[in-house]
């Protein structure tokens, strides 16, 4: 299931955001970095159909300004007293039969309940405090290295100026109960039944700090021959302006999707159309961009996947796996390195150091779907790289849930087909937790999927990801 705290920040920026300009925290973990004042940056998303993720810098807008000057002091709006409690129970039943697979019946009552109050408050930058700084403090010189770094990454950069934050401490409980019984039948040389009831019970439980923040707002920095803020840029609008920003260097490591659809016409010619935003337009860039990697050898496509499986271990190496292929792509010589990241480029990389553009660009492509992943996902997706059967079923699933859907930006209740369903449906099942931690609300006695709109980012993600490790790990047969 998702983090207790993730549950909590969406029903708190449900509530208290109308304007849909916060950008929720994905991890308790992470929550005291995205404070009033710092510095966030952002690389451009490599596909329509998630958003570009924010980082932190670990550096404040004090420590780009001078002259040197405490940072001013932020307006409190509230506290605001939010309340949300849940106790319910789902009932159902389901029946399951195949060619030779015997059947099984079963029924199952599910009963979840969580409880959570807590004041939060907005804190901000006035718009007056920010036209002071712009008018009386400029941009420090020499420009600080994290800058020059992100100028030539060709990142954009922002500036956190509005949070939503928690006023005192706060625990989180979910609880859930599962009941079920049920009856299975295996028809053969020596026939076999069975009944059987049983009860699950789980409980989760989170503190959450008091000044932990839920969600932030930000605002984009501007560098040319001064500097500026604006709260809402233009698509195009790149933080740095000036000379040193390097064009093609940022754009060449970018797998933005540039693809052309055509339909044919009845004479047989091709027809140009516009690229969909919808689960034609994602299935078609995936298949696009993923066609190079069917290509390679099994030997080659064994390594690399278990080179993915490790670093999804672990996040930083992911990071820097990502990092490394952006400087390899831009045309730097990359050395040979040991640990988690050696694996994967050893696959990509030519013996004078250079990276095989072919390769390396779709494998950076799916890092980037990789890293849009919750750290959960992550694990689970580690576990079953190397399972062809336990992949395709996953895509299969998440396929159909994004057919089914669209449109993506409406609310609806998907029902899942049962034959999807035989490795289960439960909230112990890979399958459950893949979906549940994209930010749906998911019913087990009924194969339901309450698709919620916020959620396409990480399921268009993971669709991404699973048909690109689906598609490598056929190559083993």
């Amino acid at each position: 299931m998702p983090s207790a705290f993730e549950r909590v920040v969406r029903s708190v920026v449900r509530e208290l955001d109308n304007t849909g300009q916060f950008t929720p925290v994905d991890s308790l973990g992470s929550s005291s970095s995205f404070r009033p004042y710092s510095l966030l940056h952002r690389k451009p998303s490599r596909s329509w159909f998630w958003k570009p993720r924010y980082t932190c810098v670990n550096m404040s807008i004090k420590d780009i300004l001078e002259p040197e000057a405490p940072e001013p002091d932020l307006e409190c709006v509230g506290p605001f007293l939010f309340c949300d409690a849940t106790d319910g129970q789902l009932e159902g039943s389901v029946q399951l039969a195949g060619p030779g697979r015997g059947s099984i019946a079963a029924e199952a009552a599910v009963s979840k309940s969580h409880n959570t109050s807590m004041n939060v408050c907005r804190l901000l930058v006035d718009s007056k405090t920010l036209e002071s700084l712009h008018r009386d403090r400029r941009l420090r010189r020499p420009e600080p290295k994290i800058l020059q770094q992100l100028r030539q990454r060709g990142d954009n950069v922002f500036v956190v100026t509005e949070v939503l934050q928690t006023q005192q401490e706060v625990q989180v409980t979910q609880a859930g109960r599962l009941e079920g019984s049920g009856q299975l039948g295996v028809p053969g040389a020596m026939s076999f039944e069975g009944k059987g009831q049983g009860h699950l019970s789980r409980k989760r439980t989170v503190t959450i700090p008091e000044g932990s923040i839920l969600a932030f707002r930000v605002a984009q920095l501007i560098i040319d021959s001064d500097w500026d803020l604006l709260f809402i840029p233009e698509k195009k609008q790149r933080t740095f302006q000036g000379p040193g920003r390097d064009d093609a260097s940022s754009q060449s490591c970018v797998a933005r999707c540039s693809l052309k659809h055509f339909e044919f016409e009845e004479d047989g010619s091709d027809k140009e159309s516009g690229s969909t935003e919808d689960f034609r337009g994602l299935k078609a860039e995936v298949e696009d961009i993923g066609r190079q990697l069917l290509c390679m050898d099994a030997t080659l496509s064994q390594k690399l996947l278990g080179g993915l499986a490790a670093a999804l271990r672990d996040p930083a190496a992911l990071g820097a796996l990502e990092e490394l292929l952006e400087q390899g792509l831009r045309g730097k010589q990359l050395q040979p390195l040991d640990g988690v990241t050696s694996a994967v480029l050893e696959c990509l990389m030519l013996s004078s150091g250079e990276l095989v553009e072919e390769i390396a660009d779709p494998v950076l492509y799916l890092l980037g779907a990789l890293t849009v992943l919750s750290g959960n996902q992550q694990e689970l997706l580690a576990e079953v790289a190397l399972d062809t059967e336990a992949l395709a079923c996953h895509l299969q699933l998440v396929h159909n849930l994004l057919e089914q859907s669209t449109p993506w930006q409406e609310p609806s209740i998907i029902t899942l087909p049962t034959g999807l369903l035989e490795r289960g449906w439960d909230e112990n099942q890979p399958a459950w937790t893949l979906l549940e931690e994209c930010g749906h609300e998911l019913q087990a006695a009924a194969p339901h999927v309450h698709w919620e709109p916020q959620a396409q980012d990480r399921t268009c993600a993971l669709y991404t990801c699973l048909a690109f490790l689906c598609g490598l790990s056929r190559q083993l047969r």
